[in-house]
């Protein structure tokens, strides 16, 4: 299968070290996929989890090999999240590396086209995300049994020949207060993009996966690897898109 090239993906919030990490389907996408950058826009390992109870799986050791075996080759950014925040620590004594992998709290990437783009997990902003709602932290219980349940569904749902489904996305697209909410974190963070005069952000956190395109800024959040398994990807033309695991085109933004 050839692979299909890119300038470079985004990707954030895989929660390395949880039941919930779709580790393997993640390895299926980085099979059918070249690029010359990688930017992990935080969230990677979830130390919150690993802190209380330990779970790791070969897939999820797998996916860190692949990281750092990219980094001798090509550029990877580690943008740190929330449940990695513990490197931050480490952030403030010296220059600290994961290997070959420069970590920081953002950056601005330019694109093909020479656009200017925010690289923020966003965690910055839970001050403004206080009533966000049960759907956006990892660590509450509901959250954990919808995503639980999801994995039991999909695993029926695959003995029929049916596709991955992502039961918490449905939730949050029916559920009127959780996409207000999401809204309005999409509104703090294009404004603070504005207000520091750079022409677009992606970001993680909400695992809402989302491309918007406002004419002077444009939004966009790469998703997760616990439901939605998606992430953002830029063209050798400098065109953006919203892939799944499978390739599978979700949105696309020309700036």
């Amino acid at each position: 299968m050839k692979k299909k090239k890119f300038k470079a993906i985004f990707i954030s919030d895989i929660h390395l070290g949880t039941k919930h990490c779709k580790a393997s389907l993640l390895l299926e996408l980085l099979k059918k996929v070249k690029f010359e950058y990688l930017y992990l826009i935080g969230d990677i390992v979830d130390l919150w989890a690993l802190n209380s109870h330990w779970y790791w799986d070969k897939d999820h050791g797998k996916v860190l090999e692949k990281f750092l075996k990219y980094s001798r080759k090509r550029k990877v950014h580690y943008i740190l999240g929330n449940h990695d925040m513990v490197f931050r620590n480490l952030l403030l004594k010296n220059e600290f590396q994961f290997g070959d992998i420069p970590l920081s709290d953002f950056i601005v990437y330019q694109s093909v086209k020479g656009k200017r783009i925010l690289l923020i997990h966003g965690d910055q902003f839970d001050g403004f995300m206080r009533n966000l709602g049960w759907l956006y932290h990892l660590g509450d219980k509901t959250y954990d049994f919808v995503v639980f349940f999801n994995t039991l569904l999909n695993r029926t749902r695959k003995l029929f020949g049916k596709e991955y489904w992502s039961l918490a996305g449905y939730l949050k697209k029916k559920k009127k207060t959780v996409l207000a909410n999401v809204t309005k974190f999409e509104t703090i963070l294009i404004q603070y993009a504005r207000d520091h005069e750079v022409d677009g952000v992606i970001c993680g956190h909400t695992h809402s996966p989302s491309l918007r395109n406002l004419e002077d800024c444009i939004y966009m959040n790469d998703g997760d690897w616990v439901d939605s398994c998606t992430f953002i990807a830029e063209t050798m033309e400098g065109d953006f898109y919203l892939f799944d695991y499978k390739m599978k085109e979700l949105g696309r933004v020309e700036f």
